[in-house]
């Protein structure tokens, strides 16, 4: 059975070169402090994010992994002034086409974009698709603390639906505005900060009523829907009550427009009761498999799915076939 992987991380010498840097400075920001550990060279985070052609692929052939959808690694260029982040996101996209045309049936990749700046950005999300062909964008959630319910990032969300392209939104660590209760017992990231974030930001972009905007906007959000999926029904009772009072923009509950507009992945999440309870809820055909390499190892997410008590025609779905229609990667 193919395998494609959806949410798997990468980056190159100069993306980690000046994160680092922005660590030696006087930035004090939740971001920062892992990569501190993982952006020394030589660490062997580091040298899983940075590899393409070596250590990788011999992973993904002894687990019997036909493809990683690559994708920059948080935070992304999203903590740089918007001159440093274009010309990171445009390095960053030439060395992705390049690592994908060495290996091209192994590797498909997310052009990354520099929302700071959305004139840019917009160019940049063109020419990663219709140039470099890439599959779709990363996002890694907040930019200066603001979401993509702002109207001023509305481009960004018209030129992917024009593209017919995803955007995955990935976890970063929250806001200086969001991020003081997390900055203790390690909450900050994967143990409870990251799915934190993500959903306030999806839940922002439901409630605004952007969606009526875009409908056919396409939005890709890991670890197994970040709580949202599990939240679902008490979003759409309370959702009511605040229609009653007025306080919320949109005509569409927000299980409608999470079960026409987003899409989740397994990423990080080995687990069967959540996924039987979220293609009860949402589909088989709403779910991606990932792993969330090199953040997570690779054998236990692929024997997991192997295994998963679901049927046969849902793990294609989720192996491969959702993938390759949301992303555009040829069976």
């Amino acid at each position: 059975m193919r395998r494609i992987a959806t949410e798997e991380a990468w980056s190159f010498p100069e993306h980690m070169a000046a994160i680092l840097a922005l660590t030696k400075s006087n930035f004090d920001d939740l971001d920062l402090r892992l990569p501190r550990r993982s952006g020394v060279p030589g660490s062997p985070l580091y040298n899983g994010l940075t590899d393409t052609d070596g250590e990788r692929l011999r992973i993904m052939d002894a687990d019997d992994v036909s493809m990683h959808l690559l994708s920059l690694t948080s935070p992304g260029v999203q903590m740089f002034d918007a001159d440093t982040a274009c010309e990171i996101a445009t390095l960053a996209n030439d060395r992705l086409a390049a690592a994908i045309a060495r290996h091209h049936t192994r590797y498909a990749g997310l052009g990354a974009f520099a929302p700071q700046d959305p004139k840019r950005a917009v160019k940049e999300m063109e020419r990663a698709i219709n140039t470099l062909k890439l599959n779709g964008f990363i996002l890694n959630s907040h930019t200066n603390g603001e979401y993509l319910d702002n109207p001023k990032y509305w481009p960004i969300l018209e030129c992917a639906e024009a593209l017919d392209r995803a955007i995955y939104i990935h976890p970063r660590c929250p806001s200086r505005d969001m991020a003081k209760p997390y900055g203790d017992y390690g909450m900050y990231t994967a143990l409870w900060a990251f799915q934190a974030e993500v959903s306030v930001h999806a839940m922002r972009m439901i409630l605004s009523g952007l969606f009526e905007r875009f409908p056919k906007l396409k939005i890709v959000i890991g670890h197994m829907g970040e709580s949202i999926p599990y939240n679902i029904w008490r979003c759409d009772y309370i959702y009511g009550v605040h229609k009653g009072w007025g306080d919320v923009p949109g005509n569409l509950k927000p299980s409608e427009v999470f079960k026409r507009n987003f899409w989740i992945t397994t990423s990080g999440v080995e687990h069967t009761p959540a996924l039987k309870y979220c293609i009860e809820v949402l589909g088989a055909d709403r779910i991606m498999w990932a792993i969330d390499y090199p953040y997570q190892v690779s054998p236990p997410a692929v024997a997991w799915m192997n295994s998963a008590e679901i049927s046969d025609a849902d793990r294609e779905l989720i192996f491969h076939g959702n993938a390759e229609q949301i992303f555009h990667i040829a069976p």
